[in-house]
């Protein structure tokens, strides 16, 4: 979960894999711009600019392969793969936004899905006790969301919502099982990360309980 405003590598826009003119891609954005304007149907670039003839469902395809490989190589968990090894994982995982404002992560509830922030800003959060939320972390790309859920049998440790429009990729846990057990330096990135959240959540834990309770003492006093 990033806390600092370190400069990272930018995940690159689908536009620059496609074989299309910048003005065809400016021309698919007004679409989806229009279209939200209107309270239509949001498709996404690549759809728009499929439907406008202007690239083929193989040119589309490929880019997209070519796109989810290389965000995933900015990924801490997957940085160490190589090349054929990003374009096979890469499969197993499919595109998804979330709006501003929308949970898409429950605490509690079943999900056995792992998501990779490429775009956009979540927060995560859990309820204490009394129902009120805690906030853990904001996590910005590019960033492994609801991986803690892999060791729950894929229930999930705490929520998630984004707090800007956002764009994710997402994979069954099941289809990554491989990687996380069998790939050596993926596994160690993958029980590393999960350590160190699960170390930083503790004591945010640890410290809300701490201000309750003093907030109680004052109370009584």
């Amino acid at each position: 979960m990033e806390k600092d405003n370190a400069e990272k590598p930018r995940p690159r826009l689908l536009g620059e894999y496609l074989p299309c003119s910048k003005g065809s891609i400016r021309f698919a954005m007004q679409k989806k711009r229009e279209s939200k304007v209107k309270g239509n149907q949001v498709k996404r670039i690549g759809e728009i600019l499929l439907e406008e003839g202007i690239i083929s469902n193989e040119e589309l395809q490929n880019g997209l392969r070519r796109q989810r490989s290389d965000r995933l190589a900015l990924c801490p968990v997957f940085t160490s793969l190589n090349q054929t090894e990003l374009s096979a994982i890469s499969k197993h995982f499919a595109e998804v936004s979330v709006d501003a404002d929308q949970q898409f992560i429950f605490e509690g509830e079943e999900d056995p899905s792992m998501y990779v922030l490429v775009d956009g800003q979540l927060e995560v959060f859990i309820h204490n006790d009394s129902g009120e939320e805690i906030h853990i972390a904001f996590v910005r790309p590019v960033q492994p969301i609801g991986e803690m859920g892999y060791f729950q049998g894929g229930t999930r440790t705490a929520s998630v919502r984004a707090v800007t429009p956002t764009e994710l990729l997402v994979a069954s846990y099941k289809n990554l099982t491989h990687y996380f057990e069998h790939v050596p330096h993926v596994a160690h990135a993958f029980i590393e990360m999960v350590q160190q959240r699960q170390s930083e959540t503790n004591r945010i834990i640890e410290d809300a309980d701490s201000d309750d309770a003093s907030l109680l003492e004052k109370t009584l006093q």
